[in-house]
């Protein structure tokens, strides 16, 4: 069975049509016009008022007028786009997604506790929102969903607890075969092992009795890791930024990608980090540690090391 793990991007999700494209130079040419077609109106009631036309008004001082006009009324839908944001959970942020997610009766997380020489450390955005949605599979005993949502809820106290827990997968009869079983497997952070406190928690959690239904085994399991390192050159022109800076960029290129990859059942496939190394001015990459992984519900790859070097083309 190929396990291939998906999950939603919620940055492609569409705007919804209530939020306004807005253009400060679509609403001032309105704005001008309206002021002529107005001002015309006022004309044919007193010809001695002063002619405006599209044209001229561009030297009168009236315009000063018609863009301060224009940019308040930018500024007006702009609060409008911003208040219908708040309340979408894809969209919302800090207090905003607090009060979205209190429908749920559910309130962010403390990551770590004030202390007399620092403030307390809440849990990030990016966690409170997908316990937000994993949510709406709470009621469900011993669905995956539940698994999930207590899974992710219970994640204990840690320093990088705004990251919430990284990765967790509810593996059953179609994954191992065995009848009556179920894994959940997680991962820290980032693809660190979880500690045996979190390992704890996690288990209790799942465990309770008003959460599994008789009958079934539960186990909570930390997915194995598996560690690889990247070597990679790069052929550079000679002429343009310096190397230094293209090693940067093309390093930034791969570690994102390695961590997108940083999942419970992820795959590796071959060629995968060598092109994502590409971008401007780099002309050539060479792979000189190929790195292949296949996808396994109890396994993540983890990249460890990360070695680019550059050549410049003469």
């Amino acid at each position: 069975m190929i396990y291939a793990p998906t999950a939603i991007d919620l940055s492609r999700i569409p705007l919804p049509a209530a939020i306004e494209p807005l253009d400060f130079d679509v609403m001032f040419a309105g704005a001008v016009e309206r002021f002529v077609a107005d001002y015309a109106a006022s004309r044919a009631i007193d010809p001695s008022l002063k002619e405006y036309t599209v044209e001229n008004i561009k030297t009168d001082p009236v315009i000063t007028e018609l863009r301060t006009w224009s940019n308040l009324r930018l500024y007006d839908r702009q609060r409008v786009n911003d208040g219908i944001m708040a309340l979408l959970a894809v969209r919302a942020t800090g207090a905003d997604l607090d009060n979205v997610v209190a429908s749920r009766n559910i309130e962010r997380l403390v990551a770590q506790p004030a202390t007399a020489n620092a403030a307390e450390v809440m849990e990030g955005d990016a966690a409170l929102l997908r316990r937000y949605l994993l949510s709406y599979d709470a009621p469900a005993a011993g669905s995956a969903g539940r698994y999930l949502f207590d899974a992710w809820s219970a994640w204990p106290q840690s320093a990088d607890k705004t990251l919430g827990l990284w990765d967790a997968r509810v593996n059953g009869f179609d994954v191992h075969g065995r009848r009556g079983d179920t894994d959940v497997v997680i991962i820290g952070p980032s693809g660190r092992l979880p500690t045996s406190g979190e390992l704890t928690a996690v288990r209790n959690a799942v465990r309770a009795v008003n959460r599994s239904p008789e009958g079934v085994a539960v186990s909570v399991l930390a997915a194995t890791r598996v560690e690889y390192a990247v070597s990679l050159v790069i052929e550079v022109p000679g002429a343009g930024p310096a190397p230094s800076v293209l090693v940067a960029e093309a390093e930034t290129r791969v570690r994102a990608a390695a961590l997108q990859r940083t999942l419970i059942g992820g795959e590796i496939p071959g060629g995968l980090l060598a092109g994502s190394a590409y971008g401007a001015n780099i002309i050539k990459v060479r792979d000189l540690s190929p790195v292949a992984i296949p996808p396994d519900p109890y396994k993540v790859p983890a990249m460890t090391a990360l070695t680019i070097t550059p050549e410049v083309r003469s």
